[in-house]
């Protein structure tokens, strides 16, 4: 974490700060009480604004995979999670043949994407991936975006857009 460089003095009764120790204590690195309130305000700023985080669930060509994932890399996605995953949509499966002989799988391998981006990102995320996955073909998966109402990281108890 930076250092900080400004003070603030704030003059506040018993009960805000008996609120922001409870708060505090509920913390899982227990902050000091400027580390708190600053935590508080971020928060507050952000509701403020009503800015949400987006999960992004991409479902893609295995094939595609490295390149969707350095895509993402060079527009400053730090982190993703992936899986193998199989499945199929309107073609149910595809037929292949196997030394001359023909047969249909029902479901078929695609790698899932999942990826949590703050809502000023949400275009640019999609894009990156929708550009680098299209082969123009049938199968070339589909992506799915949620709202996410919190993010923590579990080391270091950051919450929101920094525990991205």
């Amino acid at each position: 974490m930076k250092k900080q460089d400004q003070r603030i003095q704030l003059v506040a009764s018993t009960d805000f700060r008996n609120d922001v120790d409870k708060w505090r204590r509920e913390q899982n690195d227990l902050p000091s009480h400027s580390e708190a309130i600053r935590r508080l305000v971020k928060i507050a700023l952000r509701s403020g604004e009503n800015e949400m985080m987006k999960m992004i669930v991409a479902i893609i060509r295995p094939h595609k995979y490295e390149e969707v994932r350095n895509a993402l890399i060079d527009i400053g996605i730090d982190g993703l999670s992936a899986t193998e995953i199989r499945g199929f949509g309107r073609q149910r499966g595809q037929t292949e043949i196997y030394r001359g002989a023909e047969y249909k799988t029902t479901e078929v391998p695609k790698i899932k994407i999942e990826i949590v981006v703050p809502s000023n990102k949400l275009d640019q995320v999609v894009n990156t991936i929708t550009k680098s996955s299209e082969t123009g073909k049938v199968g070339d998966g589909k992506i799915f975006i949620t709202n996410v109402d919190q993010a923590i990281r579990i080391r270091t108890g950051e919450t929101q857009d920094d525990a991205l």
